[in-house]
């Protein structure tokens, strides 16, 4: 007869830890991303949708004493389909994506495991060498994606665009059919800064006067119920007289864009040294790039507020987020050591 071992809760949550991703050292975020993977895994086969209540239902049963742990995975769904690890289906279903690796193109050679593969399936010296932060999972080199012969994504494709030409992506972005303004409710805000300080954020370069205006602008139309509309307005002598809807554009990225046109990029403090390298965010970044930080660095922000947004990363990558902020106009300031 096999003899049992009675273990403490602490040493349960561990050894569950350990066989999630393969090593004790993680945070909360990446042990919960970790325990949804091998639940979604484990109720589709790879191939077969589960819906968000099984899915909840199996994690919580897992550790029933922790009341936390349901807002938390629901939070991990959405951090992983972010992501890419796992894919929302219509009516809350959820489906593994396609295990790949993305190369992100630092100096390290920096990779990610991407998909729905659960660590605890990997043997042992691969999940070793996986270092887990928040819902992703790095490696360094390309010994993972050839012992596991998974497919290689480009971390362009990955990440989602960013173009090389700001002011020229901008200026491209604000071209259409325009069409006569109409009155419509709501209310009328124009993103202007230049009428404001450089240090002003971004989300505080809305005005709502236009007769100072004219030339192209972005438009944001508030209507009943919170409601949002953005528009490409054309200001003739103060007065809004044509339009054009931005149905699929980056609107952040527009707003740099607008910023650099302007002459009043945005500021952001840099500060590093020789193990690491922070910045501090009052206006948010492009998803793209936004996913690239994520990927590789840290993010803190205060309890109960968005901003300021801070970001920390490893010396090493200095190279690849100052030149991803340069190239969305932003002045970096730098602080001293």
């Amino acid at each position: 007869m096999t003899p049992f071992r009675t273990v403490s809760q602490m040493e349960a949550r561990l050894i569950l830890k350990r066989e999630l991703v393969g090593s004790s050292v993680c945070d909360q975020v990446a042990q919960d991303c970790a325990l949804l993977r091998s639940c979604v895994w484990a109720l589709t086969g790879g191939s077969r949708p589960v819906h968000i209540l099984r899915l909840l239902n199996l994690s919580a049963s897992l550790d029933p004493s922790n009341e936390d742990i349901r807002p938390r995975i629901k939070e991990s769904l959405e951090e992983l389909a972010e992501a890419g690890d796992l894919a929302e289906l219509a009516n809350g279903r959820w489906l593994p994506a396609p295990t790949r690796e993305v190369r992100l193109e630092t100096a390290d050679d920096t990779r990610l495991l991407v998909g729905g593969l659960p660590t605890s399936l990997l043997p042992s010296e691969l999940s070793a060498a996986l270092e887990h932060s928040g819902a992703f999972r790095r490696t360094k080199g390309g010994r993972m994606a050839q012992e596991l012969a998974l497919p290689s994504e480009d971390c362009t494709s990955w990440m989602g665009e960013s173009p090389e030409d700001l002011e020229g992506w901008t200026k491209a972005a604000l071209e259409g059919n325009y069409e006569a303004w109409r009155d419509q409710t709501g209310q009328l805000s124009i993103y202007a800064p230049e009428f404001l300080p450089s240090t002003t954020p971004q989300a505080l370069r809305w005005v709502e006067r236009t007769d100072k205006l004219s030339g192209r602008y972005l438009c944001r139309q508030t209507l009943p119920f919170g409601l949002k509309r953005y528009h490409a307005a054309e200001i003739v002598a103060g007065k809004v007289t044509r339009f054009t809807n931005l149905p699929g554009e980056d609107l952040r990225r527009l707003m740099y864009g607008l910023d650099k046109l302007a002459g009043k990029e945005v500021s952001v403090p840099v500060t590093e040294t020789h193990e690491w390298i922070e910045i501090i965010l009052k206006s948010e970044l492009p998803k793209p790039e936004r996913r690239f930080f994520a990927a590789l660095g840290k993010l803190t922000v205060p309890e109960g507020s968005y901003y300021p947004r801070t970001w920390r990363f490893r010396v090493a990558y200095a190279p690849e987020i100052r030149s991803r902020l340069l190239a969305l106009g932003i002045h970096l300031s730098e602080r001293a050591r």
